[in-house]
């Protein structure tokens, strides 16, 4: 009986993911959706809740603060389960790492319009089989 009741606080504890090292424009829009501010303490319940990520440039969109995203990292949208939606556009993104995307399954709207891409890697979309808009 104390082991089970030794095993049961750790059972209920969330898995904290700690994303201080993604592309900071990722953190801080990651963060914001779901209302937090340390990036070393959020859940993987809470990554897999976000459903939707918008990197619009601030001069695009006056509302947004965020400088625009030059690069992205491997890694940057891990965890991001549930991701249906993701708007990238007016950036100044040139190319993105191989398997930045492969995690996004269900991933249905990637925007990347006015962005600077010149080459992306191959087989950069493969694993987004959901896609109905690029």
């Amino acid at each position: 009986m104390l082991l089970a009741a030794a095993v049961l606080p750790a059972l209920s504890q969330a898995q904290t993911v700690n994303i201080c090292d993604r592309t900071p424009q990722v953190r801080d829009e990651i963060l914001l959706a779901i209302g937090a501010n340390d990036c070393a303490a959020v859940t993987a319940e809470q990554l897999a809740g976000i459903e939707g990520l918008c990197f619009y440039a601030a001069h695009h969109c006056p509302s947004y603060d965020r400088d625009p995203t030059a690069a992205l990292k491997p890694g940057d949208f891990d965890g991001l389960t549930r991701l249906e939606e993701l708007y990238l556009n007016y950036n100044r993104l040139i190319t993105s790492p191989a398997g930045v995307f492969d995690n996004l399954t269900c991933l249905r709207w990637l925007h990347l319009t006015d962005n600077q891409l010149t080459a992306l890697p191959a087989g950069v979309f493969d694993r987004l089989t959901r896609l109905q808009a690029l």
